[in-house]
Protein backbone atom coordinates (compact mmCIF):
# COMPACT_ATOMS: atom_id res chain seq x y z
CA UNK A 1 0.00 0.00 0.00
CA UNK A 2 2.99 2.14 0.80
CA UNK A 3 4.45 1.65 -2.63
CA UNK A 4 1.29 2.40 -4.33
CA UNK A 5 0.31 5.94 -2.77
CA UNK A 6 4.48 6.82 -3.12
CA UNK A 7 3.77 5.84 -6.55
CA UNK A 8 1.17 8.42 -6.96
CA UNK A 9 2.67 11.02 -5.33
CA UNK A 10 5.48 11.14 -7.94
CA UNK A 11 3.18 11.46 -10.70
CA UNK A 12 1.60 14.24 -8.94
CA UNK A 13 -1.67 12.14 -8.81
CA UNK A 14 -2.00 12.48 -4.94
CA UNK A 15 -2.54 16.06 -3.12
CA UNK A 16 -1.72 16.51 1.01
CA UNK A 17 -3.18 19.53 2.21
CA UNK A 18 -1.06 19.72 5.53
CA UNK A 19 1.90 20.39 2.70
CA UNK A 20 1.79 22.81 0.01
CA UNK A 21 5.28 22.67 -0.37
CA UNK A 22 5.20 18.81 -1.80
CA UNK A 23 5.12 20.28 -5.49
CA UNK A 24 7.64 23.03 -5.28
CA UNK A 25 8.71 22.68 -8.90
CA UNK A 26 5.79 25.36 -10.76
CA UNK A 27 6.33 27.13 -13.94
CA UNK A 28 5.78 31.12 -13.36
CA UNK A 29 2.76 32.60 -15.13
CA UNK A 30 4.11 35.72 -15.25
CA UNK A 31 1.41 37.17 -13.46
CA UNK A 32 1.98 37.73 -9.86
CA UNK A 33 -1.60 37.59 -8.57
CA UNK A 34 -2.26 34.17 -10.89
CA UNK A 35 1.25 32.28 -9.55
CA UNK A 36 -0.11 33.48 -6.02
CA UNK A 37 -3.60 31.75 -6.48
CA UNK A 38 -1.48 29.23 -7.93
CA UNK A 39 1.38 28.65 -5.05
CA UNK A 40 4.18 29.53 -7.72
CA UNK A 41 2.76 28.40 -11.39
CA UNK A 42 0.99 25.96 -13.45
CA UNK A 43 2.64 22.48 -13.00
CA UNK A 44 5.58 21.40 -14.65
CA UNK A 45 2.79 18.78 -16.95
CA UNK A 46 -0.29 17.62 -16.92
CA UNK A 47 -3.50 18.75 -18.48
CA UNK A 48 -4.64 22.40 -17.72
CA UNK A 49 -8.37 23.18 -18.27
CA UNK A 50 -9.54 26.68 -19.01
CA UNK A 51 -12.92 27.52 -19.63
CA UNK A 52 -13.64 31.11 -21.40
CA UNK A 53 -15.55 32.82 -24.47
CA UNK A 54 -13.35 32.51 -26.90
CA UNK A 55 -11.07 34.84 -27.77
CA UNK A 56 -11.03 36.37 -24.23
CA UNK A 57 -7.44 36.66 -23.98
CA UNK A 58 -6.76 32.58 -22.93
CA UNK A 59 -3.13 32.19 -25.59
CA UNK A 60 -2.06 35.97 -24.32
CA UNK A 61 -2.73 34.33 -20.43
CA UNK A 62 -0.87 31.30 -20.85
CA UNK A 63 2.24 31.83 -23.28
CA UNK A 64 4.85 33.97 -20.91
CA UNK A 65 4.68 30.61 -19.03
CA UNK A 66 5.67 28.07 -21.81
CA UNK A 67 8.37 30.69 -23.23
CA UNK A 68 9.85 30.59 -20.04
CA UNK A 69 10.07 26.84 -19.66
CA UNK A 70 11.02 27.19 -23.21
CA UNK A 71 13.39 23.36 -23.90
CA UNK A 72 15.59 23.27 -26.91
CA UNK A 73 14.43 21.80 -29.64
CA UNK A 74 10.78 21.13 -27.92
CA UNK A 75 7.61 21.64 -30.13
CA UNK A 76 4.63 23.61 -29.31
CA UNK A 77 1.70 21.96 -30.61
CA UNK A 78 -1.74 23.66 -31.79
CA UNK A 79 -4.28 21.26 -32.94
CA UNK A 80 -7.01 22.49 -34.72
CA UNK A 81 -7.31 25.72 -33.25
CA UNK A 82 -11.07 27.98 -34.21
CA UNK A 83 -9.05 30.79 -35.72
CA UNK A 84 -5.62 31.53 -37.85
CA UNK A 85 -2.84 31.58 -35.36
CA UNK A 86 -0.81 35.16 -35.59
CA UNK A 87 3.21 34.41 -36.65
CA UNK A 88 3.74 38.11 -35.89
CA UNK A 89 2.07 37.71 -32.53
CA UNK A 90 4.11 34.13 -31.90
CA UNK A 91 6.95 35.32 -32.95
CA UNK A 92 6.36 38.92 -30.39
CA UNK A 93 5.72 36.79 -27.95
CA UNK A 94 9.11 34.99 -27.93
CA UNK A 95 8.45 31.75 -30.08
CA UNK A 96 10.32 30.24 -32.55
CA UNK A 97 8.48 29.27 -35.22
CA UNK A 98 10.57 26.27 -36.39
CA UNK A 99 8.97 25.12 -32.84
CA UNK A 100 5.42 25.70 -33.89
CA UNK A 101 3.81 22.53 -35.04
CA UNK A 102 0.15 23.04 -36.33
CA UNK A 103 -2.05 19.83 -37.07
CA UNK A 104 -5.04 20.43 -38.84
CA UNK A 105 -7.35 17.26 -37.81
CA UNK A 106 -10.76 17.65 -38.75
CA UNK A 107 -12.77 15.23 -36.08
CA UNK A 108 -13.03 15.27 -32.18
CA UNK A 109 -11.15 11.56 -32.43
CA UNK A 110 -8.42 13.03 -34.50
CA UNK A 111 -8.04 15.87 -32.45
CA UNK A 112 -7.79 13.97 -29.02
CA UNK A 113 -5.83 11.38 -30.96
CA UNK A 114 -3.23 13.79 -32.15
CA UNK A 115 -3.04 15.45 -28.79
CA UNK A 116 -2.51 12.40 -26.71
CA UNK A 117 0.70 11.25 -29.14
CA UNK A 118 1.98 15.13 -29.03
CA UNK A 119 2.09 15.26 -25.13
CA UNK A 120 3.65 11.68 -24.26
CA UNK A 121 5.53 11.61 -27.35
CA UNK A 122 8.28 13.66 -25.35
CA UNK A 123 8.52 15.83 -28.32
CA UNK A 124 6.08 18.81 -27.37
CA UNK A 125 6.58 20.92 -24.29
CA UNK A 126 3.18 22.57 -25.00
CA UNK A 127 0.14 21.20 -26.89
CA UNK A 128 -2.86 23.45 -27.36
CA UNK A 129 -6.59 22.04 -28.11
CA UNK A 130 -10.01 24.04 -28.39
CA UNK A 131 -13.05 21.55 -27.96
CA UNK A 132 -16.87 22.17 -26.59
CA UNK A 133 -16.57 19.38 -24.27
CA UNK A 134 -14.28 16.44 -23.05
CA UNK A 135 -15.27 13.31 -21.77
CA UNK A 136 -14.00 12.20 -18.40
CA UNK A 137 -11.88 8.89 -19.62
CA UNK A 138 -10.63 11.80 -22.67
CA UNK A 139 -9.56 14.05 -20.02
CA UNK A 140 -7.79 11.32 -17.92
CA UNK A 141 -5.78 10.29 -21.04
CA UNK A 142 -4.91 13.27 -21.85
CA UNK A 143 -3.89 13.98 -18.48
CA UNK A 144 -1.59 10.84 -18.45
CA UNK A 145 -0.33 11.30 -21.78
CA UNK A 146 1.06 14.42 -20.64
CA UNK A 147 2.17 13.54 -17.43
CA UNK A 148 4.46 11.05 -19.18
CA UNK A 149 6.20 12.99 -22.00
CA UNK A 150 6.65 16.13 -19.30
CA UNK A 151 4.12 18.37 -21.65
CA UNK A 152 1.88 21.04 -20.49
CA UNK A 153 -1.21 20.76 -21.92
CA UNK A 154 -3.99 23.32 -22.52
CA UNK A 155 -8.29 22.39 -23.26
CA UNK A 156 -9.55 25.63 -23.94
CA UNK A 157 -13.31 25.34 -23.82
CA UNK A 158 -16.66 27.48 -24.34
CA UNK A 159 -17.37 28.35 -20.57
CA UNK A 160 -21.26 27.19 -20.99
CA UNK A 161 -20.30 24.04 -22.28
CA UNK A 162 -17.67 22.56 -19.80
CA UNK A 163 -18.83 22.38 -16.20
CA UNK A 164 -17.54 18.67 -15.18
CA UNK A 165 -15.22 18.31 -12.62
CA UNK A 166 -12.46 16.41 -15.37
CA UNK A 167 -9.33 14.66 -13.86
CA UNK A 168 -7.21 17.42 -15.00
CA UNK A 169 -4.10 18.78 -12.98
CA UNK A 170 -5.49 22.33 -13.13
CA UNK A 171 -8.86 23.51 -14.25
CA UNK A 172 -9.80 27.73 -14.65
CA UNK A 173 -12.27 29.97 -15.67
CA UNK A 174 -11.52 33.60 -16.96
CA UNK A 175 -13.73 36.42 -18.48
CA UNK A 176 -12.17 39.56 -20.17
CA UNK A 177 -12.89 43.17 -18.25
CA UNK A 178 -11.73 45.57 -20.32
CA UNK A 179 -7.71 45.80 -19.99
CA UNK A 180 -8.12 42.63 -17.35
CA UNK A 181 -9.56 39.23 -17.08
CA UNK A 182 -10.81 37.97 -14.27
CA UNK A 183 -10.08 34.26 -13.00
CA UNK A 184 -11.59 31.70 -10.97
CA UNK A 185 -9.37 28.71 -9.85
CA UNK A 186 -11.78 25.65 -9.68
CA UNK A 187 -9.41 23.22 -9.11
CA UNK A 188 -6.20 22.26 -8.25
CA UNK A 189 -3.44 19.63 -7.51
CA UNK A 190 -1.64 22.07 -5.20
CA UNK A 191 -4.15 24.28 -3.37
CA UNK A 192 -7.80 24.91 -3.05
CA UNK A 193 -10.06 26.45 -4.95
CA UNK A 194 -9.53 30.05 -5.36
CA UNK A 195 -12.36 33.07 -5.69
CA UNK A 196 -12.56 35.57 -8.65
CA UNK A 197 -9.47 37.64 -8.63
CA UNK A 198 -8.50 40.06 -11.66
CA UNK A 199 -5.31 39.77 -13.95
CA UNK A 200 -4.15 42.97 -16.05
CA UNK A 201 -3.12 40.79 -19.42
CA UNK A 202 -1.57 43.13 -22.10
CA UNK A 203 -3.70 42.80 -24.63
CA UNK A 204 -2.36 45.59 -26.83
CA UNK A 205 0.01 43.69 -29.83
CA UNK A 206 3.66 44.35 -29.48
CA UNK A 207 5.10 46.27 -32.42
CA UNK A 208 8.08 46.08 -34.03
CA UNK A 209 8.20 42.07 -34.81
CA UNK A 210 11.42 40.37 -35.87
CA UNK A 211 9.36 38.90 -38.65
CA UNK A 212 9.55 41.77 -40.36
CA UNK A 213 13.27 41.62 -40.76
CA UNK A 214 13.16 37.78 -41.86
CA UNK A 215 12.60 36.20 -45.18
CA UNK A 216 9.84 34.23 -45.92
CA UNK A 217 11.64 30.66 -45.48
CA UNK A 218 12.50 32.14 -41.88
CA UNK A 219 8.91 32.33 -41.33
CA UNK A 220 7.63 29.47 -41.70
CA UNK A 221 5.98 26.49 -39.20
CA UNK A 222 5.65 23.48 -39.76
CA UNK A 223 2.13 21.87 -40.95
CA UNK A 224 0.66 18.59 -40.87
CA UNK A 225 -2.47 17.80 -42.35
CA UNK A 226 -4.18 14.43 -42.17
CA UNK A 227 -7.58 12.13 -43.45
CA UNK A 228 -9.65 10.14 -41.26
CA UNK A 229 -9.39 6.66 -42.04
CA UNK A 230 -12.39 4.32 -42.67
Amino acid sequence: MKSLLHDLQKKQLVWTAANLDQHKERIATGYKQLDDALNGGFPQSGLVHISSVMGCGELRLVIPAIVARQQENRLYAFIAPPHLLNAEFLMAEGIKLENVLFIQAKTTEQVLWSAEQCAKSGACSAVFIWQSKLQQIQAKKLELAALKGECLSFFFADTKQQTDNLPVSLSLSMKRQHNQVEICVNKQKVGWPIPAFSVKVPFKARLGSPMRHQTRAEQSCNVIAFNAKN
